[in-house]
């Protein structure tokens, strides 16, 4: 038998500032409210007859969630931006290859390890997030995690990790 469960709704999401690249240009400085939901698959149950606690896979996300909140997503390894953090830390200058230029204060910035903030890179930083807590709490029935990243209604990006083989 395979079991699966399924968290979305509710209190997952989040509010914040991107723009992506696309084709050596890039898109207007804009915002969304982002939903985040995740499914989990197995094949053996627990003790207690779950695959997973809900709550534990809730918390999870909720911690993830609170990282990018309210912030802007800036990824670290995008070719067209040049990333320079003031020496007191206190702002990024954010130089872009046709010559723009944005400055934000460090507070309001949060970097992630990937080359575009893109909903399907949001969508795997969060499974690869949740893959490491799963190891972490010698939680091994978990053969295939899906994380979803909405930006709007209609556009969701998936990114499924299998952890068995």
């Amino acid at each position: 038998m395979t079991w699966k469960i399924v968290i979305a709704g509710g209190n997952l999401s989040f509010s914040a500032a991107h723009f992506i690249t696309l084709n050596g240009t890039y898109e207007p400085l804009h915002g969304h409210n982002y939903g985040v939901s995740a499914e989990l698959v197995g094949d053996d149950l627990t003790t207690d007859s779950y695959l997973l606690d809900f709550g534990v896979v809730k918390t999870m996300l909720r911690g993830y969630i609170s990282e990018v909140n309210h912030r802007f997503l800036l990824p670290l390894h995008n070719s067209f931006l040049h990333l320079k953090r003031s020496a007191d830390e206190r702002e990024w200058t954010i130089r872009l290859g046709d010559g723009a230029r944005m400055v934000l204060p460090a507070a309001s910035v949060v970097t992630l390890p990937f080359d575009n903030a893109t909903a399907e890179r949001l969508a795997e930083w969060f499974a690869g997030r949740m893959q490491t807590d799963l190891a972490a709490r010698d939680i091994h029935n978990v053969r295939r995690i899906t994380v979803g990243v909405s930006e709007t209604e209609m556009q969701t990006a998936f990114c499924t990790i299998d952890l068995l083989s």
